[in-house]
């Protein structure tokens, strides 16, 4: 077992349960008790108390150094992990992972050129293409008559942020996505490595077929094991999976799109007009 090593530092205090709340603390008293802890927990990450690759005080330890219970131990710590800024490790404890919040990326989407738009504010980097046989269920998924159909497959990661703050390794991967293409698009393979933009403006330049219709399907999940590894996340760790089916004039299903979000950087959010 590996010995967890703990790094000394000065005590991160938060107001007591029973203490007289000055008028500076008045906006933190009307907070839920684990939401101060993991303010006070943050700003200690952030002002190097906790310096990246240092454990947090186990739990018992934070019940007391807080006076708080274990329940309220561990929903501060969580929301520490789910900000990004720690990891849980199992025998080995929570390690500070990174000294500020990490972005979430919220796309907004009220028409379909916000759709569209996703693809340009974002950055899709393919690590494999080639094809893929569909299975049985993946051919009910997608609405496809025929399984064992061999389609065009791509997979990768989507960045998103700035190029300097990519190149800086600030940014980190918001989704494993995984594409499939039909047959009937002929050579699009080699295309997709050098591409710009979105693969549907690919097929609509290269081979005259638009989409004019897409189908989108949102669902919770819970990260595999390969893409928790790809995601930089805990496997088990909750997640958000984003269906998109992609269909031309003739309805023709031309792309389908199969992205995996770890969920502590990824929210969708939606204005509808009535």
């Amino acid at each position: 077992m590996e010995a967890m090593t703990l790094i000394s530092a000065p005590m991160v205090s938060v107001p007591t349960e029973d203490a007289s709340p000055s008028p500076a603390d008045t906006f933190e008293e009307t907070q839920p008790r684990y939401l101060q802890v993991a303010r006070a927990l943050k700003s200690a990450i952030a002002t190097g108390i906790y310096p990246v690759g240092s454990h947090l005080p186990t739990e018992l330890q934070l019940c007391e150094q807080f006076k708080i219970s274990r329940f309220t131990a561990r929903e501060a710590v969580r929301m520490l992990s789910a900000s990004g800024m720690v990891t849980r490790r199992q025998r080995i404890g929570t390690v500070v992972t990174a000294s500020h919040e990490a972005a979430r990326y919220a796309p907004p989407t009220s028409t379909v050129q916000d759709l569209w738009q996703y693809p340009q504010d974002t950055e899709l980097r393919l690590v494999y293409v080639g094809k893929i046989t569909l299975s049985k269920a993946q051919a009910v998924e997608f609405g496809i008559e025929e399984a064992r159909q061999d389609w065009i497959y791509g997979m990768g990661l989507r960045m998103a942020g700035t190029v300097a703050e990519q190149a800086a390794g600030a940014s980190r991967p918001i989704s494993v996505t995984r594409l499939y293409l039909n047959p009937m698009l002929t050579g699009i393979e080699t295309r997709l490595r050098g591409r710009r933009g979105a693969v549907h403006t690919l097929i609509a330049q290269e081979y005259g077929m638009a989409a004019v219709r897409v189908e989108q399907e949102i669902r919770g999940v819970l990260l595999e094991a390969d893409d928790a590894a790809n995601l930089n996340a805990p496997p088990g760790a909750a997640g958000l999976r984003i269906v998109r089916r992609y269909y031309n004039d003739k309805e023709e299903l031309l792309e389908v799109t199969d992205n995996v979000h770890a969920s502590d950087r990824f929210s969708y959010r939606m204005e509808m007009r009535i």
